[in-house]
């Protein structure tokens, strides 16, 4: 073979060789990749061109550090095969204890965007041995060495020193704890010697106990057979079936006092005054009277219609209608009443109807009437009055009558003054009260 032929040969292997050094050693790849970056507080002890590895599986290669920011900056080599996501990181590990530090990616939820060509992913600083063995040994030079407990060995030894001091106090107070129970059985002796003494004492306070028995045997006896107030007292079977009595009667005197309290006080006395202004004679009338309402379920009501001074009246048909009795008894639920009795001088009935709020309370509601009274008048019929009333101060009320419906009707406006009197409702309770009492 010529020399110019081999010279070639010669040459081609040696640049072959030459080339698959430099990726042997400089760690080159053939495989297409692109670039990410990847960032760390701290890197302590990782290799340069350190693997890359996911899953356990080489991904990549490190191709370069810088300090970024006062951070530890990488760039990385990944295979193009290989997805990355938006929400991928990574973490520096060592195989085994004190093995090779790699880089360990995690890609990632796939929901995620794709990582693109030199974009950043977060870098997580894991918890390596070297870094726990740091943190052990700082917290215990800290428990040895503390500023705010001070030395952990000096204050062992002063721990020492003063239990020693409490021995050496217990050791001293040892003989007065001797001298302690020396005094106590000596005090016991005394005790026993004074209760021998004292035994003639106690003989005779026995004996006057006994005696002082006997006495009180011979009274008991003397209450049960004398004919003395006490011994009839418990003797005399008719004498306690009348205490028995007495106590019933009472008790049952005091069952009727305090219902009639609990009734006194529910009592409530309204004087009414009505001005009543008649338009078809042009006329005022005024009525008066008292309502006793014992509870909300019941009202009594007596007075007088039509007041006047009859001397001052000249027409005959007038002085018929004037001062006429009114006494009623009356029923109520919560929105409605009934009641009945004398009506202007005549027996009659009557109906009331409250809309919005409850019958005894109509203040500020409106409250209807209707009143059916004198049944035996002639020709005409019962008279019929019907009206309606509103609350304007709890003393005041304003209203409309429509008067005597079914022969001639009248249309007449009026005011009310009703003036709650709780002193006479108070007197009357006190004379229930009484009442009660004297029986």
């Amino acid at each position: 073979m010529e020399n110019h032929i081999k010279l070639g040969i010669f040459t081609f292997v040696g640049i072959g060789a030459i080339v698959l050094s430099i990726f042997a050693v400089g760690n080159f790849s053939l495989k297409r990749t692109y670039t990410i970056y990847v960032e760390f507080d701290n890197i302590a002890n990782l290799t340069k061109k350190a693997k890359v590895k996911t899953a356990g599986v080489d991904i990549g290669v490190l191709r370069a550090v810088c300090l970024n920011k006062g951070k530890a900056q990488l760039k990385l080599s990944i295979n193009k095969n290989v997805l990355l996501y938006k929400n991928a990181y990574a973490t520096i590990t060592s195989v085994g204890v004190i093995g090779t530090k790699y880089i360990e990616i995690f890609p990632g939820d796939e929901s995620q965007p794709l990582i693109k060509e030199e974009d950043t992913i977060l870098g997580h600083n894991s918890s390596s041995l070297e870094t726990f063995l740091t943190n052990v040994t700082t917290q215990i030079n800290r428990a040895l060495n503390n500023d705010k407990y001070g030395n952990m060995m000096d204050n062992l030894a002063d721990a020492i020193f003063s239990l020693k001091d409490i021995l050496e106090m217990l050791a001293a107070q040892n003989e007065k704890i001797e001298d302690t129970f020396t005094n106590l059985d000596q005090f016991t002796k005394d005790l026993a010697s004074i209760s021998s003494q004292s035994k003639p004492d106690l003989r005779e306070t026995v004996e006057q106990i006994k005696d002082i028995s006997k006495k009180l045997d011979i009274l008991i006896n003397r209450i049960y057979d004398g004919s003395g107030p006490i011994s009839a007292l418990i003797n005399d079977e008719k004498m306690s079936a009348d205490i028995k009595e007495t106590v019933e009667s009472a008790k049952e005197a005091i069952k009727g006092l305090n219902k009639t309290v609990a009734r006194s006080s529910k009592l409530s006395l309204h004087w009414n005054y009505t001005g009543r202004y008649n338009t078809r004679d042009s006329k005022l009338r005024n009525d008066i009277g008292i309502s006793i309402m014992p509870n909300n379920k019941k009202f009594y009501y007596v007075g007088v219609a039509n007041v006047a001074d009859s001397t001052f009246i000249t027409d005959e048909n007038e002085k018929k209608n004037i001062n006429k009795l009114e006494a009623l008894l009356g029923f109520r639920k919560e929105y409605s009443e009934v009641f009945g009795g004398v009506i202007n001088g005549k027996a009659g009935v009557g109906f009331g109807y409250s809309f919005f709020g409850p019958i005894y309370d109509v203040y500020k509601g409106l409250k209807f009437n209707l009143k059916v009274y004198d049944f035996v008048r002639d020709k005409h019929g019962s008279q019929v009055d019907f009206g309606a009333r509103y609350g304007i101060m709890k003393w005041l009320y304003a209203g409309v009558l429509l008067e005597d419906v079914s022969y001639k009707p009248s249309f007449t406006p009026y005011l009310r003054i009703e003036i709650d009197d709780q002193d006479l409702a108070a007197l009357l309770g006190i004379i229930s009260i009484a009442a009660v009492v004297s029986k």
